[in-house]
């Protein structure tokens, strides 16, 4: 195959080319330059974030020829090149997930002994180096506590609680962090403008916000989408070719919820499946935005707090200020059981649909300090009236054709026992609530 994914052809050669992780480049950078280099390192973060491809970079300005420090890697010497190939002898990158064993380490340490062929030093990558064994751990601590002098050690691995503390005291440690959707966003757009790309904007920020923090799963997605759309990529065709559910529609359904709207929350359910969002996609979607719209009214977040591009806050902000945040919880905690629900369900698409339908009947939450300082409870939208038998509703609702009998007026409440009547008096919070109560209108 002559075509090569985006996500090893835009692999950074230089740390001056990594994003989000320049706390990583500068300490190596300067230890490098001060001769003040450790002998082993551990690189940890989540998944696409660079460990790999830093632990090559280091690997290559170890071994470089060019001899200002400086200007490592200079990508054109024979040992970089070499690297970059992975024809290296000075360089082993090996997965601990498929070497998991003590006769591996010592395999290992047997090749140590030789010093390096071309560089300055023999570079060891350990990938995935929780997956060793215990025993494979306790048979690499001598070495990667006293290395011979030309051997360079770089454990990486996504789950660092699985490594013991033994290694973890013999080791440099160096945490990766997740990127945010704007500098995965900033990155597609350096890309589409070097292979002449043309994307549109929200196009872009939804395979940033899909990403989840990883420029890896960023790239590989807009290949992805690249594939299906060509050189003119738009919103549409992101979700078409990865099944994201429009934003408008999680909009849509808010508003059916509020109104308890059960008819319409099921059908915009219905039209967004119908167009090929899987159901359980759908729920996790309405999830993080339910999120957004909670976090989105809180001031002094930090930056990356909320999964949504930043000029978009406004605009949420503005389409939700009507919600309670107590509904909003309400509806974010049935979203989370329903999302664990669908996981086993047989019919996930029916789970969500009587989630949505249970959240549509929920009454409106009133906030009891509000009602305290005189505010009328929330309005409820009032049904579709019953048609007559005249009008051709249910003929059993109307004998003869004759309207409905008219309701009664609802009972009066008792009047106040001597008990209450004294405390009302001696507490005036008790007394405002007491009457908030009595001009609550009753039920039949």
């Amino acid at each position: 195959m002559s075509y090569q994914a985006m996500a090893r052809r835009w692999r950074p050669r230089r740390f001056e080319d990594m994003v989000g992780q320049e706390h990583v480049a500068r300490t190596l950078r300067n230890a490098l330059v001060r001769g003040h280099l450790h002998h082993a390192f551990l690189f940890t973060g989540t998944r696409g974030v660079g460990k790999t491809t830093s632990a090559r970079i280091l690997a290559r300005m170890l071994n470089c020829q060019e001899q200002d420090a400086e200007l490592r890697p200079c990508g054109k010497c024979e040992s970089c090149l070499e690297i970059e190939k992975g024809a290296s002898m000075d360089v082993l990158e090996i997965d601990a997930a498929s070497h998991t064993g003590v006769d591996d380490v010592r395999e290992l340490r047997e090749q140590l002994k030789y010093a390096a062929s071309h560089g300055r030093y023999r570079v060891v990558i350990l990938d995935e180096v929780h997956m060793l064994s215990k025993a494979a751990f306790n048979a690499l601590l001598k070495t990667l506590e006293e290395p011979p002098p030309h051997v360079v050690f770089i454990l990486a691995t996504t789950e660092v609680h699985k490594v013991p503390q033994t290694i973890l005291s013999r080791v440099q440690r160096y945490d990766f962090r997740r990127l945010t959707p704007l500098q995965v966003r900033d990155r597609l757009i350096h890309i589409c403008k070097a292979d002449g790309i043309t994307a549109d904007p929200e196009a872009l920020d939804i395979v940033a916000l899909r990403a989840d923090g990883s420029m890896r799963d960023g790239l590989s997605l807009f290949d992805q989408v690249f594939a299906f759309a060509g050189e003119t990529i738009t919103a549409d065709d992101v979700r078409r070719t990865l099944g994201v559910p429009d934003s408008a529609s999680h909009t849509r359904l808010v508003e059916h919820l509020a109104n308890g709207n059960i008819a319409g929350s099921v059908g915009e359910v219905h039209l967004a499946l119908e167009r090929g969002v899987d159901s359980v996609e759908y729920i996790r979607g309405f999830g993080e935005f339910l999120r957004n719209v909670l976090f989105s009214r809180m001031d002094g977040l930090p930056d990356g707090a909320l999964s949504l591009m930043p000029e978009r806050v406004a605009e949420l902000r503005e389409k939700t200020a009507k919600l309670s945040e107590g509904d909003i919880l309400r509806w974010a905690r049935m979203v989370s059981d329903t999302t664990q629900q669908m996981r086993d369900a047989h019919h996930p698409r029916l789970a969500l649909e009587m989630a949505v339908a249970r959240m549509a009947c929920l009454d409106k939450v009133a906030d009891l300090r509000r009602l305290l300082a005189g505010e009328a409870l929330p309005a409820l939208t009032p049904g579709p009236p019953i048609a007559s038998a005249r009008e051709g509703g249910n003929p059993a609702l109307g004998a003869m054709g004759s309207a409905p009998p008219s309701r009664s007026e609802p009972p009066a409440r008792p009047s106040r026992g001597p008990n209450l009547q004294q405390a009302v008096e001696g507490d005036p919070t008790l007394g405002r609530l007491v009457e908030t109560f009595d001009a609550t209108p009753t039920s039949e």
